[in-house]
């Protein structure tokens, strides 16, 4: 049954999504190198049998990621990094596998691995980790990825950070921890000194998240969200009404 209830039940359901993607952006406004979600919908037109008659519901088609790049600030801590352009570190997961992030927060690890800031070993182009050498001094990070350790006033190459990127955007998902998933058939690796990519050394890429902007989606979402649920009450009590007026005798 194609009632005006059905209809607005379409439309709340994908309020609620676009709810939860506004609510976890705004969780995430102050996390590094956070990527925001968008949601895309569409429109879907059921025909009805009485002609000129149709009914629009609403379809939550697919979440994506906001591809712009976050303001980057300088920090002074030689182990961050902030990449600009389309590209994202990979990290082995405790478990195995990859994945993908822009948080350029690292350090040496006590066994001399280069980690992100949960202690995930980060990889080379290659996809193997990278081990700094030991007693290291000034560490310098090129545009390029390219790692070079001073030790003992000898300057030596520790490796080149891996960078790589997804080929569809919409391909890309979120895991639970933390990190991006792309499907290894999309994996691309970025080759050095590619256009439009770079590390920055000594900064950090902040959230995408504008929290204005969010406030001002969770006030626009929770209107439209009365708007429809007032309009299947509006439909309840007629229902009521028409059932009411019919089951009475004559």
């Amino acid at each position: 049954m194609d009632s005006p209830s059905i209809v607005s039940l379409s439309g709340q359901m994908a309020l609620r999504q676009q709810l939860d993607v506004t609510a976890n952006n705004l969780a995430n406004a102050n996390t590094t190198g956070f990527r925001g979600d968008r949601t895309l919908f569409q429109t879907h037109v059921s025909r009805l049998e009485v002609p000129g008659r149709e009914v629009a519901f609403v379809q939550d088609r697919a979440t994506y990621l906001d591809t712009r790049t976050g303001t980057i600030a300088s920090t002074g801590n030689p182990l961050d990094l902030a990449i600009e352009g389309d590209a994202y570190l990979a990290v082995e997961r405790p478990g195995g596998g990859r994945g993908y992030t822009r948080d350029g927060r690292l350090h040496i690890a006590p066994d001399n691995t280069l980690v992100d800031s949960s202690g995930r070993p980060v990889l080379d182009e290659g996809g193997a980790p990278i081990l700094m050498p030991e007693q290291v001094g000034k560490v310098e990070i090129r545009t390029d990825g390219t790692i070079l350790a001073t030790v003992e006033g000898r300057i030596e190459q520790a490796g080149r950070l891996g960078l790589f990127r997804g080929g569809d955007p919409r391909g890309i998902r979120k895991g639970g921890d933390g990190l991006l998933e792309i499907p290894p058939a999309d994996v691309q690796p970025v080759p050095a000194n590619a256009p439009g990519v770079r590390l920055q050394q000594g900064a950090l890429e902040a959230s995408t998240v504008q929290p204005v902007q969010e406030l001002s989606n969770l006030t626009l979402i929770q209107r439209a969200y009365e708007s429809m649920q007032r309009i299947v009450a509006d439909d309840d009590d007629r229902m009521r009404k028409m059932i009411e007026t019919l089951g009475r005798s004559n």
